[in-house]
């Protein structure tokens, strides 16, 4: 890198805050302790996610194979996951001795700087000017929306669409960049669909060697996140369309030769699939990418606020001055725009690739609106500031936010984390557990669960009204046993209260008890 090319020393204080704010609701775990009766899990991001990815993490410390096998369900199955995050996250977890939840919590720390890395290098054709990337970067840290503004707010809405705002602007959909550091896995397939997306959004000639690194990039990509991975094939889809729709023809020889690359790496990837798709514990999780929940582009006045407004005014003026990659960035938008409100594929999963183009064609307004204090006009200084605190005072609020939630979510009762505590130190085996204990010790202990992630576990919902059944219903004492056997249970946690029930349905095959207040943990012959 030539030494103008290089950012500035500041460059990063705007990683090492983003970090550190992103890190401040696991940190204030420790300012207090938790509620009476309560314990702390030591996950911050949404647990029933964190929980299932750091349950692989977990498995890289067992015996270090590449591929993972789902421990939500005590179905037979072959390990066939491909998860490349959580096999490196489990390798560093596994060499420095750290917990999965620890490594995983910690890794948005060197994946933030990794991104800013990226980010840099992405930036350079799209923004020329260094002041340019540099708004770019400060707005990709800390430019948000109106979101989290309004949500304390929300209680006085009714009740049908407070619920409505809080569940479709919420943070943790990656609304904002900032947002998206909240999770290390976001932070990963964004770093990396930087690496596949600058070759294929930025025209010239493409030698064959560039093609293999696109295929490859592509490749690895998938290994991290596969949304993240259709969400690259969307842009490069939409891109010349939106060309063709300007007026302007495309480089159809660039184009064809760019679907080749991305097809080879398809095709690749559907091997993979095939073989992986063999397995039904596989099959029945990869089937559950189709689904109904999506969010609507009607969100960005809200979501995007002053900084959706500015990539308008930023697009307007590349229109205007024919700005080269005005039909890559657009595309870009276009695509996630299209992919987020599809009703059919998750939608909501693939926002948090949105934010970044529209900082880029912000980024030049914001560099000029924010440098008004400089001026003598009460009035431009007045405003510059007033821009200042719409773009970037939704951080504090969502910090505070994330702080408040954290400790909420994070802390689940005693006797559940000393039920696990204790399965811990036992040979690992399948177990009938509750599903909001089957959720949390697969990431703490070798054991697989029959029911414990709504994504993971196949028929979640239909066992986890099972599980209620068998252990309150006398006359379901024959299906409790037939489980036991077909499963191979070696353990099983109830309410105390249903103890004397399950212990009679289980008859001669109960072994152990073990009381844990609330829990019973029965270890069978």
């Amino acid at each position: 890198m030539k030494p103008e090319d290089r950012p500035p020393l500041w460059f990063w204080l705007i990683p090492t805050l983003v970090a550190g704010l992103r890190m401040l609701p696991r940190i204030s775990l420790g300012w207090a302790p938790a509620p009476e009766g309560k314990t702390f899990l030591g996950v911050s991001y949404l647990p029933k996610d964190f929980l299932q990815y750091a349950a692989f993490i977990r498995q890289v410390g067992e015996d270090g194979s590449f591929f993972f096998y789902d421990p939500f369900t005590t179905d037979p199955q072959s390990s066939r996951f491909v998860l490349l995050f959580h096999w490196l996250v489990g390798g560093v977890a596994r060499l420095g001795g750290l917990a999965a939840v620890d490594a995983l919590e910690w890794s948005r720390v060197p994946l933030i700087f990794v991104f800013f890395v990226m980010l840099w290098w992405f930036l350079r054709p799209f923004l020329p000017d260094q002041k340019d990337r540099l708004a770019a970067a400060l707005l990709v840290g800390f430019a948000g929306g109106i979101g989290a503004w309004l949500r304390p707010l929300a209680s006085q809405l009714p009740r049908d669409l407070a619920d409505r705002f809080l569940q479709d602007s919420s943070g943790l959909h990656g609304w904002s960049v900032f947002d998206a550091c909240y999770n290390p896995l976001w932070i990963a397939g964004l770093s990396a669909a930087l690496l596949v997306l600058r070759p294929l959004l930025v025209g010239g000639e493409r030698s064959l060697r560039d093609l293999v690194l696109t295929s490859a990039g592509l490749l690895f990509l998938y290994a991290i996140h596969p949304y993240a991975t259709i969400g690259v094939l969307g842009i490069a889809a939409v891109q010349p369309l939106v060309t063709l729709l300007s007026g302007t023809r495309p480089d159809w020889r660039r184009h064809f030769a760019d679907a080749a690359a991305l097809g080879s790496a398809l095709i690749a990837i559907g091997a993979l699939n095939l073989w992986q798709m063999q397995d039904p514990v596989y099959r029945a999780a990869a089937e559950g990418i189709w689904g109904s929940q999506h969010l609507s582009v009607l969100w960005y006045p809200i979501t995007l606020g002053l900084l959706g407004w500015m990539g308008v005014v930023g697009a307007r003026r590349w229109i205007t001055t024919q700005h080269p990659y005005r039909h890559a960035i657009f595309g870009w938008i276009l695509a996630i725009a299209v992919l987020h409100w599809l009703p059919i594929l998750n939608g909501y999963k693939f926002v948090f690739l949105l934010p970044l183009p529209v900082c880029i064609l912000a980024a030049p307004v914001a560099r000029e609106a924010l440098g008004s204090p400089r001026r003598p006009s009460a009035r431009n200084r007045w405003l510059a500031i007033g821009g200042g605190i719409a773009l970037f005072g939704g951080v504090a609020f969502q910090t505070v936010e994330d702080v408040r939630s954290t400790r909420a979510v994070s802390a689940v009762p005693s006797d559940l984390m000393s039920v696990v505590e204790t399965l811990s130190e036992l040979p690992a085996g399948n177990a009938l557990v509750p599903s909001g204990l089957g959720n949390v010790l697969p990431a703490f202990s070798a054991h697989r669960v029959w029911v414990g992630h709504w994504f993971l576990t196949p028929d979640y919902y239909e066992r986890h009204e099972t599980f209620r059944r068998l252990i309150s219903d006398r006359s379901a004492a024959p299906r409790l046993r037939e489980l036991v056997r077909e499963q191979h249970i070696r353990y099983v946690v109830v309410p105390s209260v249903r103890y004397e029930l399950v212990a009679k349905a289980l008859g001669q095959a109960l072994g152990e008890r073990h009381p844990h207040g609330e829990l019973e943990l029965l270890v069978l012959r």
